[in-house]
């Protein structure tokens, strides 16, 4: 399992979300650039960034300023939030990114997301499905800035795009992006257990290194970590620590 280090950007700021509530935010002092050097020297083999501004509003929100960061790293990004049509999807190939993430799409339109993944291939598209459990205990995707739920759960969604040939998936239980108390172990360990050729992303929850050995073991390939790096609970030398290897 690699670690791919996270910066959330909100009007060119470093910042972070609990469970994606924008009132809930808190702001870090470094500089998107300074922050992104670091985890290239710390051995980091990706970065990523997502746009809050964006996601929320749509347009090109910190589109320039991650082109800029992506010139300056020499390792690769990937990069969500926003993503509302083709061009929207085109304009962050063409500022840098290796991958681009689609999420709100990717539930309320999942065969045209299939059309791009055909069409841009597919280590390019990241299909990012933020889930929460319902009573019954299925895992439904969300769309709209978490408050809306796609018509179908996450099983059944990742079929469907499994026919246009997907590979990477960014995974993350709502209820723990943000908190640091721990992450959704159950549910990552199910999705590779279905899915053991995918490239499983695991996002939300780590709060220290005995999380990261906790996630490591279900069988994802990559885990996003994001408020506990900026703020220590996982030392920067974890980085190199899992990130042996090729990237993925």
């Amino acid at each position: 399992m690699q670690i791919i280090p996270a910066i959330d950007l909100r009007h060119g700021r470093v910042v972070r979300l609990q469970q994606g509530d924008y009132a809930r935010e808190t702001e870090y002092e470094t500089s998107a650039f300074q922050q992104a050097l670091t985890y290239q020297t710390a051995g980091a083999k990706f970065v990523h960034i997502v746009d809050l501004d964006a996601a929320l509003d749509g347009g090109d929100g910190n589109l320039e300023l991650i082109a800029q960061i992506s010139q300056s790293l020499n390792i690769p990004i990937q990069t969500g939030g926003g993503v509302r049509n083709e061009s929207d999807l085109k304009a962050r190939f063409e500022r840098g990114a290796a991958r681009v993430i689609i999420g709100s799409l990717c539930v309320r339109e999942p065969a045209l997301v299939a059309e791009w993944l055909e069409r841009y291939g597919s280590d390019r598209i990241v299909a990012g499905l933020d889930v929460r459990q319902s009573s019954d205990g299925l895992w439904l995707p969300q769309a709209a800035g978490w408050t809306e739920s796609g018509k179908e759960d996450l099983f059944s969604l990742i079929e469907r795009l499994l026919y246009a040939d997907l590979k990477h998936i960014l995974c993350t239980d709502i209820a723990c992006d943000g908190m640091l108390g721990g992450p959704s172990v159950a549910l990552y360990a199910e999705v590779c257990r279905r899915y053991p050729e995918m490239r499983i992303q695991a996002s939300g929850g780590i709060g220290s290194e005995s999380h990261l050995e906790q996630v490591a073991q279900t069988g994802v390939t990559s885990c996003i970590v994001g408020r506990a790096l900026l703020e220590g609970q996982v030392p920067m030398r974890a980085i190199e620590q899992y990130s042996s290897g090729k990237a993925e």
